[in-house]
Order: structure tokens, then sequence, then C-alpha cells
């Protein structure tokens, strides 16, 4: 995605909620003084509050989220990665919003009796774009280096078996407490998608981050999918040193925006890459030192 279009694409957001506020201003006056704000999971109402501090918290809360994404995605120079994620966050966040708000509108109105939001099939589509939208953006780059032809020279799998223990006995024990307390509704649904994605987490934390070497470039895989490629003519620098995943990164797993990136599962050693563009790449690895070596023999040797 080019500069030019990564701006417009942080510009939408923006024209929905130009787009909620008209939707506001043309059905307020028609609405009763107090109308629906909450509602239980088959999306019938069992809360109201008044229309004017329903649609107060609800304008501030949309106008302050737009300000942190638009503030986050100024910050983010690599579209790939961390960037698309808090693009699509932000267009699942404001989408999430608009519908909502309007399905509020619709029973005050109304035109129906329970907010019909399919919040599950929402995120599922977002999901997928969160996902092609990264395959997209890393087979492009491939392209862009005729990666395929390159000649292989190493690759190493980077992944933590005790931070996959621990979240697999996190997801086990949240997949359980519905059954252990015999509850249902939300109170089923919440542990049940928390388990769901800690379990995604631990089989993450077990495969690793794979990197694959060969003489056009680095590949970065996690969970089967390439998630970053930078091409041995944007490497500046590497060299091997000590970290600490938590202290230097803030935790484990994809850490970082702006310039800076880290692929780690915990360890002591890392590979920092600096490259041409300004941007600092750490990678978690076992071997630190012959990881750098590996690395720098993909350098071009500059006259």
């Amino acid at each position: 995605m080019t500069s030019r279009n990564w701006k417009i694409a942080m510009a939408v957001p923006w024209l929905g909620f130009a787009a909620m506020l008209l939707d506001i201003s043309r059905s307020y006056g028609q609405l009763p003084a107090r109308i629906a704000a909450h509602f239980n999971a088959a999306g019938v109402a069992n809360g109201w509050m008044p229309k004017h501090q329903l649609f107060t918290e609800v304008c501030l809360i949309s106008f302050g989220l737009l300000c942190l994404f638009t503030f986050l995605l100024s910050r983010v120079t690599h579209v790939g990665g961390i960037g698309w994620l808090v693009m699509v966050a932000e267009y699942f966040a404001m989408g999430t919003l608009l519908m909502v708000t309007h399905g509020m509108m619709q029973i005050g109105l109304g035109e129906t009796q329970t907010l019909d939001f399919p919040i599950g099939k929402w995120a599922s589509f977002m999901a997928g774009v969160l996902v092609a939208g990264e395959i997209f953006h890393v087979f492009a780059l491939r392209r862009d280096v005729d990666v395929d032809h390159g000649q292989f020279v190493a690759l190493e799998r980077h992944g933590s078996n005790r931070a996959a223990a621990g979240l697999a006995g996190v997801a086990v024990a949240m997949l359980g407490l519905p059954l252990a307390l015999d509850v249902s509704g939300p109170g089923r649904m919440i542990p049940a998608v928390v388990g769901f994605v800690t379990l995604i987490c631990a089989i993450w934390a077990y495969t690793g981050f794979v990197y694959r070497l060969s003489t056009n470039g680095l590949e970065i895989r996690m969970l089967g999918v390439p998630i970053r490629f930078v091409s041995a003519a944007q490497i500046a620098s590497v060299n091997a040193r000590a970290c600490d995943a938590l202290k230097d990164f803030g935790g484990w797993g994809i850490r970082g925006i702006g310039n800076m990136r880290a692929y780690v599962w915990g360890g002591d050693r890392c590979v920092h890459i600096h490259t041409h563009a300004g941007e600092d790449i750490y990678l978690g690895s076992s071997d630190a030192q012959q990881l750098a070596r590996e690395l720098e023999s993909l350098v071009p040797v500059t006259q």
C-alpha cells in the first residue's frame, strides 16, 4: 500500500464518524427522551438512558478513539504487521460503534424490537481482512525481490515451550470455567472466547517465529503465515546482543511501534538488525551469534 493510499485509508473512519453524526442529527428529534442503551446477548433491551446523554457519550468515545488510532497510525512507517493490525482494529471499532448506534436509533424509532448486530460475523470478517491483507503485503514484498529464486541459506525456529505450557493451562481453565460454574449466555461466551484466543497464543508460542534466510533476504513466519520480509539490500548492519524481552520490549510476541519491531519469545539474547530506512528489528534466537553471522553474509558489499 502506498503512502497516499495509507493516508486515504486513515481518513475513511473519520468519514464514518461524520456519517454517524449525520445519522444522529436526522433522527434525534423523532426519538423519545429515553432510549434503549444496553442489551442482553439476544439483543433485547434491558437498560435505558436519556438520549442526549447516550449520544454525547457515543460521540465522545468515537472521537477519542479516532484521535488515538490516527496518532498511532501516523507513527507507523511499516504498513504491514503492527500498522495493519492497528488499522483493522480501528475499522472494527468504528464500524461496531456506527452500526450499534444506528441499531439503537432503529429501536427508538420503533422500526425493530431487538438489536440485530452480528458481532461474531463482523469480527470474523475483520479477522479475515487482517490475515488476507498481511499475507498480500508480504507476498508483494517477496515478488519485489524475487525471493523464490534466491539461494536458501538457513532456517531457524524461535519459540518458548514454557510460555506455551503456561498459556495452554490458562486456555484450558477458561474453556472449562463455564462448565464448572454452570453458567449460560455471556457468562459462557466470554470465557470461551478468551480461552480460544489464549489457546491460539499457546500454539503460537510453541511454534514460535520461523526465520528463513535466502540470498535475497530474511522472511519471518508465524503460525505458518509469512508476516514480514526484509530484503538483503535493506540491511545496513547486524549484531548479536543481550536483551530482556520484558524490560527492553515490554513483553513477548510481536512488540514495538514506529521504527522498532521485536519478534521474541523469551531468552536473553537476540539479533539486532538496523536497516537503511532507519528501522530497528530484533529477532529472538537460541543462537544469536550464529544467526547474526548468517544474516551478515547476506548484506551486500558496497564499494
